[in-house]
């Protein structure tokens, strides 16, 4: 269930005297990432549908990043740029079909590690070569159910009830180890880093009908759609290819209603028992804890579903919330722009740990969420790969009997995924750029949202900022 608001308040609440003397020993560091989980789906930036009452609660008691930004639109590059603190061009890895990390020093968990804090690792990997993880103090590491495998039958949508009970289920199971990681950092005495990997909401889109039932097709409110020719015909040839041009909108409002289902329990719920977790534990008053995801879904945005290797904030723009009750303060919100290499800079520098000695590309956001103020122009970046689509892909037929255990948009994806291509993204509030090795620029006028809605990289009043930008891209990654 929900954690309660009176436990939330009760660990603000903490005497001074023990704020006082939590922040005098090493903070511990718990470090909480769900799968696939948008930016603006939580209640506390305004969705009009999911229940998210324990990240809402968290914000409320913690600072919120109301515009955070991956590196990369994938689950591997952009683990590892938040681990090693670098550009998927710097690390080498631009889709998923790159290499896990396969250097153990110089990376997140190893800084820690090293400064003699306790190392654990519970759920989804996909981020550090399996020879690695032994160098962990404690890892319980799964990735998706069984029952979740994608057969030749289901369309790019795919959402269903789980049939399995609850505590049988991974997000129940990766909490459940996580308390039990706990349970040794009580009585360690160490100081300690949890990182805690959830799933969810990853498709195929998937929650125990108790959470499904909370939701309507007929309530969703989808995101206002936007032409996919407008930004780019790449992005109008991946729909085409991957079969959802037919879908109806009904198909979409349902997939969104088992997806915010997915996140009220596979990332909600989870959330709210490990911060009850720590209050019970006598562990959040010197525990410094960051909510983030590790890329975003097109859910609606459009027409789409799921990801691609597209530099669009539906993908990019992701949650990020800090809470350490006592040590941070507690409501605030901001708009300034960070990205997942920060976080590296960010934990260490909360941990009073140094990492001059790695030149990492990202900074401490720690000033910022303790109130200090922000350069607003300061760009984000991102790097990625990609391959292009044939004809032949984007024009097979849609025949459940032909490939029959490879869907025709896993087909799609998986070419998808290809990393014979390059693309990069800059971004400011303002405005924002993407290049790619084999179309024309993309330039948006972003005015401090996070829907592109047309390229205007050809008008002619804007040839000072494409130039302006074009410049910045280069020389962040000269191809």
């Amino acid at each position: 269930m929900p954690t309660t608001r009176r436990a939330f308040l009760a660990q603000a609440a903490a005497p001074a005297f023990l704020a006082a003397q939590a922040r005098r020993r090493p903070p511990n560091i718990l470090y909480i990432i769900c799968d696939q989980m948008r930016g603006d789906a939580m209640g506390c930036v305004g969705h009009p549908n999911v229940r998210t009452p324990n990240l809402d609660r968290m914000a409320a008691q913690g600072v919120l990043f109301e515009r955070c930004f991956v590196n990369n639109p994938v689950c591997l590059p952009s683990r590892q740029s938040a681990f090693t603190g670098r550009y998927p061009h710097q690390h080498g890895a631009l889709t998923n079909q790159g290499k896990t990390i396969r250097e153990w020093s110089g990376t997140l968990v190893e800084t820690f590690q090293k400064a003699g804090y306790r190392t654990g690792w519970v759920g989804k990997n996909h981020t550090y070569g399996n020879e690695l993880v032994g160098n962990l103090d404690y890892a319980s590491i799964r990735d998706r159910e069984p029952f979740r495998d994608y057969n030749g039958m289901v369309p790019p949508y795919w959402h269903t009830d789980v049939y399995w009970p609850e505590d049988k289920c991974y997000p129940e199971i990766n909490t459940q180890e996580a308390l039990r990681f706990l349970d040794g950092a009580q009585s360690g005495g160490e100081p300690f880093f949890l990182h805690v990997s959830y799933f969810d909401p990853h498709p195929p889109y998937m929650a125990p009908a108790e959470f499904t039932q909370h939701y309507s097709g007929r309530e969703m409110r989808l995101p206002d759609y936007v032409d996919p020719n407008e930004l780019s015909g790449r992005l109008a040839e991946f729909k085409d290819g991957f079969g959802m041009e037919n879908a109806s909108k009904a198909d979409l409002t349902e997939t969104m209603r088992y997806y915010l289902a997915q996140i009220e329990w596979g990332v909600d719920k989870q959330v709210g028992r490990l911060l009850q977790g720590l209050a019970d534990r006598g562990l959040a008053e010197n525990t410094v804890v960051v909510f983030t995801a590790d890329h975003g879904d097109f859910m609606g945005s459009y027409g789409l579903v799921r990801k691609g290797m597209f530099l669009y904030d539906a993908l990019l723009h992701v949650p990020m919330i800090w809470y350490a009750p006592g040590r941070i303060p507690a409501g605030k919100r901001t708009k300034a722009q960070a990205q997942h290499i920060d976080l590296f800079p960010t934990l260490a520098d909360f941990a009073g740990l140094s990492t001059s000695g790695l030149d990492l590309p990202g900074r401490s956001l720690k000033p910022l969420i303790e109130g200090g103020a922000d350069d607003p122009r300061r760009p984000i970046f991102t790097s990625a790969g990609y391959d292009e689509l044939t004809p032949i892909q984007i024009n097979i037929p849609v025949d459940p009997g032909d490939e029959a255990t490879t869907p025709r948009h896993s087909m799609v994806m998986n070419h998808n995924m290809g990393q014979r291509y390059k693309t990069s993204m800059v971004r400011t509030p303002e405005w924002k750029m993407v290049m790619t090795e084999t179309r024309g620029p993309e330039l948006y006028a972003m005015n401090g949202g996070v829907v592109e809605k047309k390229n205007v990289a050809d008008k002619k009043e804007h040839a000072g900022v494409r130039r302006k930008l074009e410049k910045e891209l280069d020389g962040f990654w000269k191809w």
